[in-house]
């Protein structure tokens, strides 16, 4: 049996974070006596707008199960059939998935099991490697799912409660409950959790406030202290987006905008001069809400969008603009080689 597994550190150590490279974790395989992929930190994508106080215990996993999915990859190799466990987060209604991407491994069949154990068949949409270790899956649900709301770094405090849901050694959506102790570490781009034994297969999955929101991204256990790991920051994952994310959505057309993805909502930050958008007259400063038939509520949205759904054909755009509601059309224009 395979499984993502957290990252073994002889040390803490400080300075810079340690860069994954290995993919996959293969029974009786000689890694490295200092790293060791074994896990991959969440980050919770949930969240109630405007909620003041604190979900109990139950009320948080009633809330994030939903919104948290395990993932499966059958496959064959030199040594026969194995089975590989991972979890991850529902970012948008409409089925993309938020991963690790040490997780994506090639398989027979990979699918993606919901709450309810209803199954998907998942392509890997795009990955963001080195200290990302982030990737966004697509299936093709038959009905609008529950998605997580990506929290903030800034919000997350030391001793703060939280839960992660998982799927260890395939015991789908499996919970722990621990507290944040360093609300940055290895190099900014984690936060450091005490007391939640994640293991092997809860790589991937969200790591989740007692608010409903995701604060991290499950990634890497330490071996050296007792229940510990560390999580992917959501501002990291906010940033892959912001980077590595959009410049692959860029692909072979051009739209010419950019969103502020650490925003609350979809705000467009730039418009480039002559560019598709700036003859839609779209504005820095406009929100986009809908991107043809798919909703916008925040930045990584309208990447998932470019991702996924941009082809020679025009784009309507719904925007606001201060109280005004406004559909832009965009044509995208094939990139120069």
């Amino acid at each position: 049996m395979r499984g993502s597994f957290p990252i073994m550190l002889n040390s803490f150590g400080g300075g810079n974070p340690v860069r994954i490279e290995i993919l996959r974790y293969a029974a009786g395989a000689c890694v490295n006596a200092t790293v060791v992929i074994l896990l991959s930190t969440v980050v919770s994508l949930g969240g109630e707008p405007g909620r003041q106080l604190p979900y109990s215990e139950q009320e948080a996993f009633q809330f994030g199960a939903p919104r948290t999915v395990d993932i499966e990859i059958y496959g064959h190799d030199a040594q026969g059939a194995f089975v590989s466990h991972g979890a991850g987060s529902i970012l948008h209604e409409d089925g993309y998935i938020l991963t690790c991407e040490h997780i994506t491994v090639a398989g027979d069949r990979q699918e993606v099991v919901l709450a309810d154990g209803t199954s998907y068949p998942f392509t890997v949409l795009a990955r963001a490697g080195g200290t990302f270790d982030t990737a966004v899956l697509r299936i093709t649900p038959k009905a609008p799912l529950p998605a997580m709301i990506l929290g903030h770094s800034k919000d997350v405090s030391v001793d703060e409660k939280i839960m992660v849901i998982g799927n260890p050694d395939g015991k789908r959506h499996a919970v722990k409950y621990g507290v944040v102790e360093k609300t940055s570490c290895g190099g900014g781009t984690q936060i450091h959790v005490g007391k939640a034994d994640v293991g092997p297969g809860d790589s991937g999955g969200p790591v989740i406030n007692m608010f409903g929101q995701m604060v991290a991204q499950v990634h890497v256990k330490i071996f050296t202290l007792p229940q510990a790991s560390r999580h992917i920051r959501v501002d990291h994952i906010r940033d892959a987006f912001a980077t590595s994310l959009m410049d692959q959505a860029r692909g072979k057309y051009e739209i010419g905008l950019d969103v502020d993805c650490h925003a609350e909502r979809a705000i467009v930050k730039s418009v480039v001069k002559d560019s598709p958008a700036a003859e839609a007259g779209i504005r820095v400063g406009d929100e986009i809400t809908r991107f043809d038939a798919m909703n916008i509520r925040c930045g990584p949205h309208y990447v998932l969008a470019l991702l996924d759904r941009v082809t020679d054909q025009p784009i309507a755009l719904a925007l606001k603009r201060g109280e005004q509601a406004i559909v832009a059309t965009v044509k995208p224009r094939a990139r120069a080689k």
